[in-house]
């Protein structure tokens, strides 16, 4: 996960989108749960801004950083909007209303793989439970759910949040392509537990992520190696100089924002200590 900057956003929208999602808004007040579905279903105008937000992470998943090339993009509603689902500290799923005078604010969306929006089994374990985000949008206990947007700030929510500059360093990776929580239980409990939570709820952990952040963290570890080499030397020659510039300048493209999978080559590069400039 990468911080997603959509400050500009509101400037990229379709000509007229902002008026014609006002017009719904207003439409689903005073109206039954099942009369907002169905203007919802009649509605989803939030698909028609699916390539402006693939253009805001170079056609990336806000929360796995994985390109979806063969299968579909999902713009996803952050806080949902039909229904908001928690599990209680018992097992038990608690249901409550969803955040549908959020359904048309732009800001509210989020690009998503379907694998991480939408119940899916990891077809490749022999694991027989469904993870995705669907309808979930946990609280911590005691937390009121929010019911217009000046309250939204007063919410303590899970769920780590890609355009919140503070949340995407909640979660490092292990050599074996896993993600894992950036902090400890024992140091940080909340980060820990938002990190945890989140890291089953948009799937992170779905085999072929893994495997493919594996691929990257072994590319990057390959070419830290060959620093580490070059280091070593007692005496090192202006070729060997520039041949660390040239392997620096490829770990930096590797870490940069349009990179697939860049926060795995932060991490792998953070965690052998190479210093890095720019």
């Amino acid at each position: 996960m990468r911080t997603i900057d959509i400050s500009d956003l509101e400037n990229l929208l379709p000509e007229g989108w902002l008026v014609k999602a006002e017009g719904l808004k207003e439409s689903l007040e005073g109206k039954t749960s099942d009369e907002r579905r169905e203007i919802f279903k009649s509605n989803p105008i939030w698909q028609d801004l699916l390539l402006v937000l693939k253009g805001l992470s170079n056609n990336k998943c806000w929360y796995s950083e994985a390109q979806e090339v063969m299968s579909d993009m999902d713009v996803d509603h952050f806080r949902p909007k039909n229904e908001a689902k928690n599990v209680t500290s018992d097992g038990k799923t608690i249901k409550r209303d969803g955040y549908w005078w959020l359904a048309y604010d732009w800001k509210n969306y989020r690009l998503s793989s379907i694998y991480s929006n939408r119940f899916r089994k990891d077809k490749h374990t022999e694991e027989d439970k469904s993870y995705g985000k669907g309808s979930f949008f946990p609280l911590r206990d005691g937390c009121n759910a929010a019911t217009c947007l000046d309250e939204l700030d007063d919410e303590v929510i899970y769920l780590l949040d890609p355009i919140n500059p503070n949340d995407p360093d909640l979660l490092f990776f292990s050599k074996d392509g896993k993600v894992i929580p950036s902090v400890t239980e024992e140091d940080e409990p909340w980060n820990f537990s938002r990190a945890q939570i989140s890291i089953d709820i948009y799937h992170l952990n779905h085999t072929p992520l893994r495997e493919a952040r594996l691929v990257v963290w072994n590319i990057c570890q390959r070419k830290i190696n060959q620093i580490k080499e070059i280091n070593k030397k007692p005496h090192r020659t202006a070729g060997d100089n520039a041949r660390i510039e040239i392997i620096k300048e490829e770990l930096r493209e590797m870490r940069s924002k349009s990179s697939e999978f860049s926060s795995v080559a932060m991490a792998c590069i953070e965690k052998n200590k190479i210093r890095m400039v720019a």
